[in-house]
């Protein structure tokens, strides 16, 4: 005896609208929001990235970049407590360590993934 299927009826149907999935894993939909994003992002982003770039011609390490960076790679309380300072009592000169430091830590969670970042950074060290 075959089981019993349910009537088509009743069956779940796929949505027309159901969310599409973007690159980054995140569901989309056609609100007016969206198009609005997806717009900007096809007719001005291209110059508004140009004009950003642009003004990157003169900078230099400073606070809102380092402290930018550190943010972006998600510095925790280990952090400080390996370097020994809290991300905002960096000075200019600690930035190169602190930027390390952070990198290392993001890429501490698995033994392949810290050595290669290790060798990356071409530090001298033993197993890691």
């Amino acid at each position: 005896m075959s089981p019993r299927r349910k009537p088509v009826a009743n069956r779940r149907r796929p949505s027309a609208r159901a969310p599409r999935v973007t690159p980054h894993g995140k569901s989309g939909s056609s609100r007016p929001a969206d198009r609005t994003t997806r717009r900007w992002r096809r007719e001005a982003r291209p110059a508004s990235v140009r004009a950003a770039v642009s003004a990157t011609k003169a900078i230099r390490w400073n606070r809102p970049l380092i402290e930018a960076i550190l943010e972006e790679l998600y510095v925790d309380d280990q952090f400080e407590e390996l370097l020994g300072l809290a991300p905002e009592d960096l000075r200019h000169g600690e930035y190169a360590r602190a930027i390390a430091v952070a990198l290392i830590l993001r890429h501490s969670w698995h033994p392949d993934d810290l050595a290669c970042m290790l060798k990356r950074l071409k530090l001298p060290v033993g197993d890691a």
